[in-house]
């Protein structure tokens, strides 16, 4: 790989206890893997990255700041937010499990396992849509468990939903009247995410989730773009960044993966412009041989 040390050593010297400068972040057309098995469609998003320390962000130590979204349009897929919910839900004492979406006529069904005593199977057809507070509201239009109307089944037992599944808010779960909330950004492995979340709707065979004023960034193409303050990958330290990583193959969606992004770094090549910015072009990482 092609890079300038001139360019990419410049290492930053914090002050004790004073936070770093954030490092802003824009992305244009972006599979994201957030994890092996969840992958978030970025059709554009604008932020910035923020320390959690008075060392600037280590892009190899998702731990080490938060993405806090000013505006972004990002979808998921069954399989992904399958994955996710699953994960919200892995707590001693959940009585939710083998939790599997899907979306059909504009709803988000939901079938699983419900533990109450005993294990029962349950489907769920419900309406989304943002709170005013930025959180995703998942409406029961229709709960079955075991082929029974649970609304029947709860009359009976005189109990209510949110008296069986506990709200969770360390995990982005709450119940409220027989209502669920998602904190979105909660549910997501690190790095931790904040962002408002204004409008969700199930187009198709997604959910998309609009944050901010949903007003797409500028430019065009698949990228990456990493400006201001300092940042690491590796051993490399660029200060005042202008770092963008751009698709080789900009006939579809760039396929990143943070975990693993020296992969695809060391596939790629890198330019210096003479305003001592870098570009990086990489190959999307599911056109990468991996390792079984």
């Amino acid at each position: 790989m092609k890079t300038s040390v001139a360019v990419l050593s410049a290492l930053l010297v914090s002050q004790p206890g004073k936070p770093a400068a954030p490092v802003g972040i824009e992305m244009r057309n972006v599979r994201l893997h957030v994890a092996d098995d969840a992958i978030l469609e970025v059709k554009w998003l604008s932020g910035r990255l923020r320390s959690t320390s008075s060392n600037p962000p280590v892009f190899d130590d998702q731990h080490s700041f938060v993405m806090e979204i000013d505006d972004g349009e990002i979808a998921i897929d069954a399989s992904s937010l399958s994955a996710l919910v699953n994960r919200a839900f892995e707590y001693k004492g959940a009585a939710l499990s083998n939790l599997r979406v899907s979306f059909e006529d504009g709803r988000l069904m939901q079938h699983g396992t419900l533990k109450k005593g005993i294990s029962v199977p349950f489907s769920i057809a419900a309406s989304v849509a943002a709170t005013s507070d930025g959180l995703l509201n998942v409406h029961p239009l229709k709960v079955k468990t075991a082929g029974i109307p649970t609304a029947r089944l709860m009359s009976l037992l005189g109990v209510e939903l949110d008296d069986i599944l506990k709200s969770r808010p360390d995990r982005g779960i709450t119940f409220r009247d027989n209502d669920l909330f998602l904190d979105v950004g909660r549910m997501l492995p690190a790095p931790a995410t904040r962002g408002k979340l204004t409008k969700a709707v199930v187009r198709g065979d997604r959910l998309v989730q609009v944050f901010g004023h949903g007003a797409a960034a500028g430019g065009r193409g698949n990228y990456i773009w990493f400006r201001g303050g300092t940042i690491r990958f590796g051993k490399l330290t660029m200060s005042e960044a202008d770092l963008k990583l751009i698709d080789m193959d900009p006939r579809d969606a760039f396929d990143f993966y943070s975990a693993r992004y020296n992969d695809q770094l060391v596939a790629g090549y890198s330019k210096n412009t003479p305003d001592h910015a870098l570009r990086t072009y990489m190959p999307d990482f599911n056109d990468l041989k991996h390792p079984r």
